[in-house]
């Protein structure tokens, strides 16, 4: 049955409430200021493609624990509703997940079945196995450090078909708010996690930072 704005409506709802989810699949506003993340987002009959990506000062492991924490994803994006491990075979995941999005008292839920490929430390990239609600969903997270050493790039990717057509009604930056919000909450909990990893192991600094007291001292880098 249609909403009373019509499908193009909930088309647009699905599209929205899918934002919240990928590869890992996250979102959820972190209150950022707009710009700490960069975003090109576009959509046209149902087809979406989203590059997003931001700058943090974080270790690689810290940002990959976050990007690949997919059984605690619920915990920190506020729009995922169940997230869980189906299947890992090493480097190869399949992951079940829901997240519900909505616009004013509407809601949708998205359902995935993610098959994850890991490189540790560097890419993640998903794919929905499912096409409950989509014909084709797929994207990627990757880590690249910066010159430094001091920052990291994460770069998001995100291509999906709906698995049905209907025209447009909402706003393309309702959508790709969406889309940032995204990218906004996975920043945040990369920094929050840095910020406990510095003050449990201090000694995780990097070795040039730490003064050396003799003069036979030999870095370990």
């Amino acid at each position: 049955m249609l909403t009373p704005f019509g499908s193009r409506t909930f088309r647009r709802l699905i599209l929205r409430a899918a934002m919240v989810t990928a590869g890992a699949a996250l979102s959820c506003g972190a209150g950022f200021a707009a710009d700490d993340v960069s975003l090109d987002f576009h959509e046209k009959d149902g087809h979406v493609n989203v590059a997003g990506s931001f700058l943090v000062e974080a270790d690689p492991q810290v940002a990959w624990d976050v990007l690949s924490d997919y059984d605690h994803i619920p915990e920190f994006v506020g729009n995922m509703k169940i997230s869980h491990i189906q299947i890992r075979e090493g480097n190869d995941v399949l992951v079940h997940q829901v997240a519900e999005g909505g616009f004013l008292f509407f809601t949708q839920k998205i359902r995935l079945f993610l098959h994850i490929i890991e490189t540790p430390n560097r890419t993640i990239d998903f794919k929905d196995m499912a096409h409950k609600d989509f014909k084709t969903y797929n994207g990627s997270w990757q880590i690249d450090p910066q010159a430094g050493g001091k920052e990291l790039k994460i770069t998001y990717q995100l291509e999906a078909e709906l698995n049905f057509s209907a025209p447009a009604f909402l706003a393309d930056d309702a959508m790709g708010g969406g889309a940032k919000d995204l990218l906004k909450s996975v920043r945040q909990q990369i920094l929050l996690r840095q910020a406990r990893a510095n003050i449990l192991h201090p000694s995780s600094l990097t070795m040039t930072q730490a003064p050396q007291t003799t003069p036979d001292a030999v870095s370990l880098r």
